[in-house]
């Protein structure tokens, strides 16, 4: 059974760094849609997290089936909520209408699979101008960051990245999919240099993406690496990585949300 919830309290105990108590139960809970929100539709940015758990809860999805009724479980987003919640924040003290729809350790179904689930709903009840999912990937992958946009064609992956890149002052591995559809990336080094590569997880599948474009909405995919939503020992924390991430993605969209390049006019 699906638990709805509306947030509008603190976000954080007086630094960044860790949530406030109700926030956090929420985000550990199981089989909780949460949704924050500021401003009013349509709003600039939607974050979507489909896959949310707690720092160190692996598994999610335990009580699904596959269509030959066996269990299917597979890898949860531990603390992905966490830069989200940054650049929320950031683009509601910009005075930027966005919202963040969470779901927090479904156990019966992967939700950004599915567009009768209770997130996918949600996210397409109201209009945005653009999706910008959030996504965990392991320590192992070779690049820090992965952005693309799946099957999605309005997203302006290649644009958004190339801002996101500067505004991360190029401290991290980042790839971009290089127009929808395709596996291919142009990867941003650490040195500020490009290259041509291949995405590990192009998100081409992704439904929520593709459903995204029938709507209208230009859509976002992101990966990232434990260093930005982990702080080794603690739990349920934002990271310094994680803060640099959720600032950068809120002044991409500052910075380009008058620019028809990055799919944010209305």
């Amino acid at each position: 059974m699906i638990q709805h919830s509306t947030y509008d309290g603190p976000l954080w105990i007086d630094t960044e760094r860790s949530y406030y108590p109700a926030l956090e139960q929420l985000l550990i809970d199981k089989d909780h849609l949460i949704v924050l929100s500021y401003g009013q539709p349509p709003y600039t940015v939607t974050f979507g997290i489909p896959h949310q758990t707690g720092t160190g809860d692996w598994r999610i999805c335990e009580n699904r089936r596959d269509a030959q009724g066996n269990l299917k479980d597979r890898p949860g987003d531990d603390n992905t909520v966490s830069f989200a919640l940054i650049a929320f924040d950031r683009l509601r003290q910009a005075n930027i209408a966005s919202r963040v729809v969470i779901m927090a350790h479904p156990t019966t179904h992967d939700p950004n699979k599915d567009v009768t689930s209770p997130y996918c709903q949600e996210i397409f009840r109201q209009p945005s101008n653009l999706l910008f999912e959030c996504h965990a990937c392991s320590k192992h992958r070779q690049l820090d960051l992965e952005l693309s946009a799946g099957q999605n064609h309005l997203a302006q992956t290649v644009q958004f990245g190339t801002k996101l890149a500067r505004q991360l002052h190029y401290r991290y591995k980042l790839g971009v999919q290089d127009g929808a559809d395709k596996k291919e990336a142009i990867i941003f080094e650490a040195d500020g240099t490009t290259k041509a590569g291949i995405l590990q997880l192009p998100a081409l599948k992704t439904t929520s993406l593709i459903e995204a474009e029938r709507h209208g909405m230009p859509a976002l995919h992101l990966e990232v690496k434990p260093l930005f939503r982990q702080i080794l020992g603690e739990l349920n924390t934002i990271s310094p990585a994680g803060h640099a991430l959720g600032r950068a993605i809120a002044e991409t969209v500052l910075t380009g949300k008058n620019d028809k390049l990055l799919g944010l006019m209305p």
